[in-house]
């Protein structure tokens, strides 16, 4: 994205000023080309001091707090990005209903006596249509927020590591699969059930997963987390949540702990498409190689 592209500063109504040069912002930590002298992921103030204006009284009104007045506008955080919902009440619910209807279903599995893959793939199905919708909504609410710009010259370069990454990737999830499996075995763990490559997997859990769990975590809580935390912070952050939003498996959350986090870093440097191609190309692998080894 070109800096002319990018979010307003706070004082919209100001003419866009993007400086030639970058800076860190000491808040967010992300570096970038200020807008209008403010960081265009925190709005926090970036060069030279921060203008005072002062407070406005109406006529017979006590003078003797202006000074404190001044102070406090002055040591004021920056209003958020334009928004009608604070972008983290938003990332704050809509995680908690994904959790919730993750809940739901995995109490309709275990209580409900779901017994034939139909009926667990309907239910999968229907829970996956709800997050989709919980979705587009919550992204809708936060947009602005959650926009965030490549760094230039780093998308092709990233596109290009992507694949041995990917390859890593794969090759880390057969050997923590094939570990837990030799390590359980013993106990006398029920292996488990080996699932199918059809069209109906395919969807359920490398489609859906793909566009749906890309846009809720690596656009939507990665974009807004970036206005607060610097890029790691928010990488890892994220990664966490992406990984406890799988307590249907809980055994697999270290790996997709790590997993998320290389989406998390395909997001940043290659955009949202790269992450999307690589969870989708990872899932399938996975469901592949369970199906045909």
């Amino acid at each position: 994205m070109a800096p002319d592209e990018r979010d307003p500063a706070p004082d919209a109504d100001r003419p866009r000023v993007v400086a030639p040069f970058a800076v860190t912002c000491p808040r967010c930590g992300e570096t970038d080309h200020p807008v209008n002298n403010c960081c265009p992921w925190c709005a926090a103030w970036l060069i030279g001091a921060r203008p005072v204006s002062a407070p406005e009284y109406d006529e017979g009104e006590p003078e003797d707090d202006w000074d404190t007045e001044l102070a406090r506008r002055d040591d004021a955080p920056p209003p958020p990005i334009g928004t009608v919902f604070h972008p983290g009440w938003v990332v704050g619910v809509s995680y908690a209903l994904l959790i919730g209807s993750l809940v739901v279903f995995l109490m309709a599995v275990v209580v409900g006596g779901v017994r034939s893959k139909e009926e667990l793939y309907t239910g999968l199905a229907i829970v996956e249509i709800a997050d989709a919708l919980l979705t587009v909504v919550a992204l809708a609410l936060v947009w602005r927020a959650a926009r965030q710009p490549v760094p230039p010259g780093t998308r092709l370069l990233t596109w290009g590591i992507a694949v041995p990454v990917l390859f890593a990737l794969l090759c880390l999830n057969i050997a923590y699969i094939t570990f837990l499996r030799e390590l359980f075995r013993p106990l006398g763990a029920p292996q488990p059930e080996r699932v199918e490559l059809t069209l109906v997997t395919v969807m359920l859990i490398c489609v859906q997963p793909a566009i749906v769990e890309e846009l809720f975590f690596r656009q939507m809580v990665l974009g807004v987390f970036r206005r607060s935390l610097n890029l790691h912070a928010a990488v890892w952050v994220t990664a966490a949540l992406f990984a406890f939003a799988h307590i249907t498996k809980p055994i697999g959350m270290p790996y997709l702990f790590i997993g998320g986090a290389v989406f998390g870093y395909a997001r940043a440097f290659g955009g949202l498409s790269l992450a999307m191609v690589m969870h989708f190309i990872h899932n399938f692998a996975v469901i592949a190689y369970e199906a045909w080894k």
